[in-house]
């Protein structure tokens, strides 16, 4: 329920603010301040931290928009790594339930797909090209893992985009290489930035 109603105000709020650019509303503030840490902080939810950058981007003059597409990435990360680790826990709670049955039952079995594992430490480490209980657990837990890894990057890189929101990229900034001498016996080369 929440995701559809976040989903919801997304594309109200998508629509408004394009709404307003065709109105000729000038929504672009000179003064604006982008916080990356209220970025972190909505990437609690995945992808909010990134619309709350591409907003930043719109109030900016001179920035593109840039940040909305990286959305469709984090859930779709999020998405493949939750099925993948869905598919291996179920698969390792079959075996994990063959397993018991048969050490009640040594004769008979609980699962007809599993019929072709013969004993139990071919149900534990698979035979032949056919996974048992110990490969899909670690499947499920790298996906755990990767899981985790995916929402790290959403938080890590909402931090970092929000830095670049305000980050001044104007031609009012140079670089300049000289020599130089420090001393009288002592010459040097002098890096020297300007912010005209």
């Amino acid at each position: 329920m929440a995701r559809y109603l976040f989903s919801c105000l997304l594309i109200l709020y998508v629509g408004y603010s394009f709404g307003q650019d065709s109105l000729g509303v000038d929504n672009k503030k000179s003064t604006y301040e982008h916080s990356p840490k209220k970025a972190v902080l909505w990437s609690i939810f995945p992808g909010a931290g990134q619309i709350y950058n591409e907003i930043g981007y719109r109030k900016v003059s001179n920035k593109k928009h840039r940040a909305w597409w990286k959305v469709p990435l984090i859930y779709g990360g999020l998405g493949v790594c939750g099925y993948y680790f869905w598919h291996n826990y179920s698969q390792s709670q079959l075996f994990k339930e063959e397993i018991l049955f048969r050490r009640d039952n040594p004769d008979s079995t609980l699962h007809a797909e599993l019929v072709n594992y013969t004993t139990e430490s071919s149900l534990i480490n698979g035979y032949g090209d056919l996974p048992g209980f110990d490969t899909y657990a670690k499947r499920r837990d790298i996906f755990i893992a990767a899981t985790v890894g995916v929402y790290a990057l959403n938080l890590i890189e909402a931090y970092v985009d929000g830095h670049f929101v305000t980050f001044d990229v104007s031609d009012d900034l140079s670089l300049r290489c000289m020599p130089v001498m420090f001393d009288k016996y002592s010459p040097g080369v002098s890096l020297r930035l300007n912010f005209l």
